[in-house]
């Protein structure tokens, strides 16, 4: 997300848009007065910690399900919401209008996914990913490159707000019909494959072969001012818009999924997916250069430094960190990068920190605090604890995540930069790009999910068929090779995968489960599997 543009005064310039100030109450965020502990630090608004994140989550799906209004006329737009066709919503006196900046389907798409699946297996609650499942499918029919071009097959990954095709973000004049952002079309081929895990529908799994095929044909040599893929590229003649960019592990995702399933020209991922390893190790995790302009924000050369990016570094070493040889400097360099690139240094007014709380910017071309990527730090932090055991990392994403939890009303309608005058609330980063930091969080100290219930925290890989009863949870593995992390208020007796037990082990390098006594005979368990299939944790041996 980079420019605002409101309902009633469509676009302008950035220097038109950043009219930047504190809000008008120093000691509130949002509607609601922050609320300190004995340490003078905040907490959330309303309710204990491990409640006051699943209601934030919770009240974030509910506004989507129940508030969400339909899109301008005419019919047929006017039958979907305005998520579908719009980036953002404008708050005039409760009715919820919607931002005519543009419609940024390459965000979109893989956050809702990537939230919505993680809030199934957290909740149970299958309705906001099928949802998610409608917008996906939509994409599909109607934002795809026909294979005529010279990028075929390929997702278009914006369009002018409104539009019903999704033919390329052109309406601002910054890109022409048909670019692309490369990097974002990988994180929709990757969205693609994993729906097909999921529902198991073959048209996701040929989408997603189609993408893989492309970016490997595509593949290139890189340095340091030309990434192994152009940044934005125009699909139907192969113009070259923007050399570089460093968000690349959507792609990589991509290629590992694929990869593992033994699908498609695996060869050819293979060695696409080298190559981006290489050029990510060489480059960006050593000179530090992330770069990217989100869908909307026109960018040459290698200035523009990004968070999302090097916060996507950070999120999948943390998951793998196999791919990355010196994960130990690596990660622990990513999130003091964002440090000092968007908490230390923000735009005029605003602050880096607030009651002990690190506060977030998003690019240097849009340095605004936001309340999605104060999330992902607080991710990328509460992460780095559980790998390292620095404490100073579980308070940097405890305070930064209470922070978060202000952005919201009683609704779940969101504030995603409160600090700032005139910047909406966009729907990939408010519903989507955010929550699903939390399960993130989660995974890395348990004790933040609420006490006495049973809930699926994280995994990093598909998993579906998730049932919760008394004393037993039960999903179903979709791939090899995946870990989940769970909170439970029973003690498990037997944990099993296709009906074979698995064992309480010590180190997770095989088939088996750890498990930590928590407070109020609760229990983290975090279960390494080397196989697909049924799990079942029970609290009985029969």
């Amino acid at each position: 997300m980079t420019f605002v543009i409101s309902y009633f005064i469509g676009a302008c310039l950035l220097a038109q848009a950043t009219s930047t100030r504190l809000t008008e109450k120093p000691d509130s965020i949002a509607i609601y007065k922050v609320v300190l502990d004995g340490q003078s630090k905040i907490i959330p608004p309303t309710l204990p910690a491990n409640k006051a994140y699943d209601e934030f989550l919770r009240l974030r799906w509910n506004f989507v399900k129940t508030k969400a209004p339909f899109s301008p006329g005419p019919a047929p737009r006017s039958e979907y919401p305005q998520y579908y066709f719009y980036c953002a919503f404008k708050d005039s006196g409760n009715v919820l209008l919607p931002d005519l900046w543009m419609n940024d389907v390459g965000e979109k798409l893989p956050n809702w996914f990537e939230s919505t699946r993680l809030y199934y297996a957290y909740s149970g609650d299958i309705a906001p990913l099928n949802i998610a499942k409608g917008m996906i499918d939509y994409s599909i029919d109607h934002g795809i490159t026909p294979s005529t071009y010279n990028w075929p097959n390929f997702p278009q990954t914006g369009s002018n707000a409104g539009d019903m095709e999704f033919r390329g973000f052109s309406s601002a004049k910054r890109f022409a019909t048909d670019d692309v952002q490369v990097d974002h079309a990988g994180d929709i081929g990757a969205t693609y494959y994993k729906m097909f895990l999921f529902y198991g529908d073959a048209k996701y799994k040929t989408a997603a072969i189609n993408v893989a095929n492309t970016l490997a044909g595509k593949i290139r040599p890189g340095n340091s001012t030309q990434s192994p893929w152009p940044y934005v590229v125009n699909t139907k003649t192969g113009k070259i818009v923007s050399d570089y960019c460093s968000n690349w592990f959507g792609c990589i995702t991509l290629f590992d999924c694929l990869i593992d399933a033994k699908i498609g020209n695996v060869k050819a991922y293979q060695d696409a997916r080298a190559k981006a390893r290489d050029w990510i190790l060489q480059y960006p995790m050593k000179n530090g250069v992330w770069v990217d302009g989100h869908t909307d924000n026109y960018i040459t050369g290698t200035g523009n430094l990004s968070n999302m990016s090097a916060s996507n570094a950070g999120l999948y070493l943390s998951d793998y960190r196999a791919f990355d040889p010196g994960w130990k400097i690596d990660l622990p360099g990513l999130i003091k990068w964002t440090e000092k690139n968007f908490i230390f240094h923000s735009a005029p007014g605003e602050p880096g920190t607030q009651w002990g709380a690190n506060i977030v910017g998003e690019q240097l071309s849009f340095p605004y605090k936001m309340d999605y990527q104060t999330a992902r730090y607080a991710a990328q932090c509460a992460r780095w604890y559980a790998l390292s055991g620095d404490t100073t990392f579980k308070e940097k994403a405890y305070r930064s995540l209470n922070w978060v939890t202000y952005c919201i009303d009683s609704t779940g309608k969101a504030f995603e930069s409160p600090l700032s005058k005139g910047i909406l609330s966009w729907w990939s980063d408010s519903y989507g790009e955010g929550p699903r930091m939390f399960y993130h969080a989660f995974a890395a100290v348990p004790e933040w999910a609420p006490d006495g219930e049973n809930h699926i925290l994280y995994s990093n890989k598909i998993i579906k068929d998730v049932s919760y009863q008394h004393e037993k949870v039960q999903y179903t593995a979709t791939v090899k090779k995946g870990t989940e992390y769970l909170r439970l208020a029973f003690k498990p007796a037997k944990i099993t995968i296709n009906g074979i037990k698995i064992s309480l082990v010590t180190d997770l390098d095989k088939d088996g489960y750890t498990l930590k006594n928590l407070q109020n005979e609760d229990y983290a368990v975090t279960i390494n599997r080397l196989r697909m299939g049924e799990v079942v944790i029970s609290g009985s041996l029969n």
